[in-house]
C-alpha cells in the first residue's frame, strides 16, 4: 500500500469524520503547543514549522491529500505528545503533557537519576528534564523520541531475543526496586533507533527523513543495534518494601485484559506485570491474534514453556520476574548460533516471496559474520 495512502487512511481518515477537523488549521491540542512555542524555545526546544507563530499551510487544504504529502501537514499522533528539536544538538525529543495531580512525573523520573542510569539493567526511558508550564497545573516530560518496536521488522531470531532480553531485564529491575509498571504491553515499549539511521527520520512519518528530503534509510539491528525501553508510567506504582504489598485491580493493556481483570478481583500487581509480558511474547511472537492483525513469527517455540507459566490464570502460580529472568537467560544460553541467526519469518508472509528472501538472507548473514557482528546484537554501554 502506498505510504501516503496508508497515512491518509490511518491518520487523516478518522479525523475527517470529525466535522470540526480543518486540514488547513491547527487542532485544539495543537493550538496548546503552538501557544507555548516561545516558552519551549526559551528552554531550548524548537517545534516544527507547523507550530510556529504565523504558520500558514504550504499545501492546498482542499486538495486530494489535504496536506499528507507536505511536511507541515503532519499532525500530532497523540493528543498529549509533541515532537521537537533540542537546539543544542538537534536531538529529536518527545514532550509529554501531563497533569501535576496525576503524579506521573514522580514515577517516571524514579529511574532517570545517575545511580539508575549507570546500571545496564535499567531499561526505563530516561527523562531528560521536567518543564513546569507557566500557567495551570501541568508539566511537560522531555525524553528522547523513539519509534515502535516492530518497525523496522526483526530480521533474525537473535534480534528479537535482544529486544526480549532488555524487556525482561527492565521489568525485573523495576520489580527489584518495588515498582510495578501495570501497563507493560508492546504499546508501552519503544525503540531508540538513531544508530540504525543514516539520517534522522521524521517523527510522524518515520519512513521519511526529518527534513522531508527523501526516504529514511536504515541499517539492520544486527549491524547497528538499537536500544529498547519501557515507557508510559502513568499507571505505575511504587510500593513501600517494609509494608505488605497492596492488591491492585488489573488494567486492560494493549487490547488484552489479564484473567484477574476479567474477574474484577484485585491481586498482586507484580504478577499482573508477569502476565502482560508473557502475553506480549505469546501474541507478538508465538500465536499472534488475527483479530488485531497480529500473526506471530516462526522460530520462537523455545519460549513456549516459559510463556505458558507466565500467563497462568491464577496469579499466584506465575513465576516472579527474578524466576522469569533466570529461566529466560538459561534458555537463550543454550540456543545454537544458527538458530539465533535464522531469519525471523512472519507467519503471514507471502509464500512466493519466501525462497527469494531466504536466499538473500544467506548472503546477508555471511556479510554480518564477516563483519564480526554477534548473533544477539547488543548496543554499546551508555556512558
Amino acid at each position: 500500500m502506498d505510504d501516503n495512502y496508508r497515512y491518509f487512511e490511518e491518520v487523516i481518515g478518522p479525523l475527517r469524520q470529525n466535522r470540526r477537523f480543518d486540514p488547513g488549521a491547527l487542532s485544539e491540542n495543537e493550538e496548546w503547543w503552538s501557544g507555548h512555542y516561545e516558552f519551549l524555545k526559551e528552554r531550548g526546544y524548537m517545534l516544527r514549522p507547523r507550530y510556529r507563530p504565523g504558520w500558514k499551510p504550504s499545501y492546498d487544504p482542499k486538495g486530494p491529500f489535504r496536506g499528507t504529502r507536505a511536511e507541515d501537514g503532519q499532525t500530532m499522533l497523540h493528543a498529549a505528545i509533541m515532537d521537537a528539536l533540542r537546539t543544542s544538538d538537534s536531538l529529536v525529543v518527545a514532550m509529554k503533557r501531563i497533569e501535576i495531580s496525576a503524579g506521573e512525573d514522580q514515577t517516571a523520573t524514579i529511574f532517570s537519576d545517575d545511580s539508575h542510569n549507570s546500571d545496564p539493567r535499567n531499561h526505563c526511558v530516561r527523562i531528560i528534564e521536567v518543564l513546569s508550564v507557566p500557567e495551570g497545573d501541568e508539566k511537560i516530560l522531555v525524553m528522547e523520541w523513539m519509534r515502535e518496536v516492530m518497525d523496522p521488522r526483526f530480521r533474525t531470531v537473535g534480534e528479537a531475543v535482544q529486544f526480549l532480553k532488555e524487556m525482561v531485564e527492565g521489568l525485573q529491575y523495576m520489580h527489584q526496586h518495588n515498582v510495578a509498571h501495570r501497563d507493560c504491553s508492546i504499546n508501552n515499549m519503544a525503540m531508540e533507533a538513531n544508530a540504525m539511521y543514516t539520517r534522522p527520520y521524521h517523527p510522524i512519518r518515520p519512513k521519511k527523513r526529518y527534513d522531508w528530503s527523501g526516504r529514511a534509510l536504515h541499517h539492520s539491528r544486527t549491524r547497528c543495534p538499537p536500544r529498547y525501553y519501557l515507557i508510559d508510567f502513568d499507571q505505575s506504582r511504587k510500593y513501600d518494601p517494609s509494608q505488605p504489598r497492596p492488591k491492585e485491580y488489573a488494567l486492560k493493556s494493549g487490547g488484552y485484559t489479564p484473567p484477574e481483570g476479567s474477574e474484577g478481583t484485585p491481586c498482586d500487581p507484580f504478577a499482573t506485570d508477569v502476565f502482560l509480558l508473557g502475553n506480549l511474547i505469546r501474541t507478538s511472537f508465538l500465536d499472534g491474534n488475527t483479530y488485531l492483525e497480529e500473526f506471530g513469527i516462526h522460530g520462537f517455540e523455545f519460549l513456549r514453556p516459559l510463556v505458558d507459566d507466565m500467563i497462568m490464570d491464577d496469579p499466584s502460580e506465575r513465576p516472579s520476574m527474578d524466576e522469569v529472568a533466570l529461566r529466560f537467560f538459561d534458555i537463550i544460553d543454550k540456543l545454537p548460533w544458527w538458530k539465533l541467526r535464522a531469519r525471523a519469518v512472519k507467519k503471514d508472509e507471502f509464500p512466493l516471496a519466501k525462497p527469494f528472501r531466504a536466499l538473500y538472507h544467506v548472503f546477508w548473514t555471511a556479510s554480518m559474520m564477516l563483519l564480526l557482528k554477534p548473533a544477539i546484537p547488543s548496543p554499546k554501554p551508555l556512558h
